[in-house]
């Protein structure tokens, strides 16, 4: 539309630019129409844009999404390559991703209550013991469990401290987690012989008596009571060669599927104590011998029984030192002489004890052994 003719400084008229038309009704103020030839045309404009502007858009669905033809995936695939950043990115993620995986399935596998397992071998430098520890799962925790010497220089002193302790012995085995924290444990005691014991520490003057040996075989029934027990392992040469046993350990699966190590405890005598006790032993075995050189000199100097003497070979299984009372596997009974009860060497309570033995007619015997010289003692008729 064109607005009234101005005139400029000059005073000429001038005719004003042809403007755009506008779309849009103003309301306030009323517009002025200044040319009739454009009414029509702004009439028809108002009336589209109203019309435009009551009819509601249809609701748009979602677009359907198109599979990816091979050139546009190619074309992807290219610009994927062209940053490497992204490229190692993913390659890292993904790399990430299988190692979870591979940790997570050898945690399932080795963590779960199941199977046996291995804990390897573990060895006490103070005592020179040395143990293999397996585990296994059956609703409770199961073990076995094996000792034996670490040096088999120290297979003697190790065979004589099982075979003959001084004092009850136990080994208490301790699982543990990867920072050594204990979870379960369980103790085990080692064969403990109360009689023989009690005879070895008490001089031979002064046996214990019955009742004292009574109330010790008591004590350690007491204490082996419900424990689990060693047993001895012995060579074809007779010797103590291992430990073995077996059982539970109070343990929960979830402190089982924590345990990755173990460790022992124990009262066993140190190296040093096993030399002294070997070495004691010897001594005891060299006065032994020399003991049954002289009673065998001694009885061939003696006099010839006489006819009506018995002679025979029997095997002792009972020794009372206390009332000094011999029991034999062929049913006879000898009653010690009191000058023997006090010089019995301990090898007599080493059952069973082979002896060869002389009688005369007034049941006057002499109980010979190998290892321990001889003993006088009197047969019951």
């Amino acid at each position: 539309m064109k607005d009234a003719n101005l005139e400029d400084p000059d005073g000429k008229n001038i005719e004003e630019e042809q403007l755009p038309v506008n779309t849009y009704k103003v309301i306030e103020p009323p517009p002025v129409i200044l040319d009739d030839s454009l009414l029509p045309s702004s009439q028809n404009i108002t009336s589209e844009v109203n019309a435009a502007v009551k009819v509601e858009k249809p609701a748009s669905k979602p677009p359907t999404p198109q599979p990816l033809s091979h050139e546009s995936l190619t074309e992807r695939m290219r610009r994927f390559a062209e940053n490497p950043s992204r490229f190692y990115a993913v390659i890292g993620a993904g790399l990430g991703v299988l190692l979870a995986i591979i940790i997570a399935a050898f945690y399932l596998q080795t963590g779960s209550p199941e199977g046996r397992y291995d804990l390897g071998p573990v060895t006490s430098s103070a005592t020179g013991l040395k143990g293999h520890l397996y585990v296994n799962w059956e609703k409770t925790l199961r073990y076995r469990l094996t000792f034996e010497t670490s040096d088999p220089d120290q297979q003697a002193g190790f065979a004589l401290a099982v075979a003959n302790p001084s004092h009850p012995i136990s080994i208490e085995i301790q699982l543990q987690n990867a920072q050594g924290f204990v979870l379960c444990s369980r103790e085990i005691f080692l064969k403990y012989d109360v009689r023989g014991a009690a005879i070895a520490v008490n001089p031979p003057n002064k046996p214990p008596s019955a009742s004292d040996l009574a109330q010790l075989v008591a004590q350690e029934q007491k204490r082996e009571q419900g424990k689990d027990i060693f047993q001895n392992q012995i060579s074809p040469k007779g010797q103590v060669v291992a430990l073995n046993a077996q059982g539970e350990i109070p343990c929960s699966a979830k402190a089982y599927e924590r345990t990755v190590q173990w460790s022992f405890t124990s009262n066993f005598p140190s190296l040093a104590e096993q030399d002294e006790d070997l070495k004691h032993q010897q001594e005891l075995r060299a006065a032994a011998a020399r003991r049954a050189a002289a009673n065998k000199a001694a009885a061939k100097g003696a006099e010839k029984l006489l006819p009506f003497s018995t002679e025979g070979d029997d095997a002792i299984i009972e020794f009372d030192v206390s009332r000094g009372v011999i029991e034999t596997s062929g049913r006879k009974t000898f009653f010690l002489d009191k000058t023997s009860m006090g010089s019995a060497d301990p090898v007599w309570h080493d059952y069973p004890v082979s002896i060869h033995f002389r009688c005369d007619q007034s049941t006057n015997c002499t109980l010979m052994h190998a290892g321990a010289g001889a003993l006088r003692a009197k047969l019951k008729r």
